[in-house]
């Protein structure tokens, strides 16, 4: 068997997904695709394929920086089928579109008092009030749970995988950093 040296440039290729190459349409409440993609074939020798998926998910890769920008397109097995580089080079429908999928995707109660937080065995109990009310909500691992972005902004994710926002640590009132101050 021959020793075949491969580069990561020649077995990895990203298409990128503009008007040209990609149309998205909602069906049944979920994001569909038709396009043309590149395709490897078993000797990594790609050539552009037309592919259709009944339902594709959008995932950010700059979640906290680019909202718009660098989404990928992933199929039902999570497989990347390309990158939209900016949702705004799509037609204003399309681009809506893509917005809808992303809100709902990434929805994030943004929390504006703690009233309290208590630990009991390794979890974390919060109570807050968000810009939609009052929560309770759990943290596993709690320092694990909360993601500091720049100097003041806090993300939270609970065992439940819902995810919170402090948009400034700062503003919040004496009682809730207060509260806090232990996690952060």
């Amino acid at each position: 068997m021959e020793n075949k040296k491969v580069n990561l440039k020649d077995v990895v290729k990203v298409t990128y997904l503009t008007p040209q190459n990609a149309h998205f349409e909602e069906k049944n409440s979920f994001l569909s695709f038709k396009g043309t993609v590149l395709k490897p074939d078993e000797n990594y020798v790609y050539t552009e394929t037309e592919v259709e998926y009944k339902r594709v998910f959008l995932q950010r890769n700059f979640p906290h920086d680019q909202l718009e920008k660098y989404i990928s397109v992933l199929d039902e097995d999570n497989v990347e089928i390309g990158i939209i580089s900016d949702i705004s080079l799509f037609d204003e429908e399309t681009a809506n579109m893509l917005k809808r999928e992303l809100h709902r995707k990434y929805y994030i109660l943004k929390i504006t008092q703690v009233y309290s937080v208590k630990e009991k065995y390794g979890f974390s109990y919060w109570k807050a009030k968000t810009e939609s009310g009052d929560v309770s909500f759990t943290l596993h691992d709690t320092s694990r749970s909360i993601t500091k972005v720049g100097e003041d902004r806090l993300f939270i994710s609970d065992v439940d995988a819902n995810r919170y926002e402090i948009e400034s640590f700062t503003a919040l009132d004496r009682k809730s950093r207060k509260c806090m101050e232990l996690y952060i």
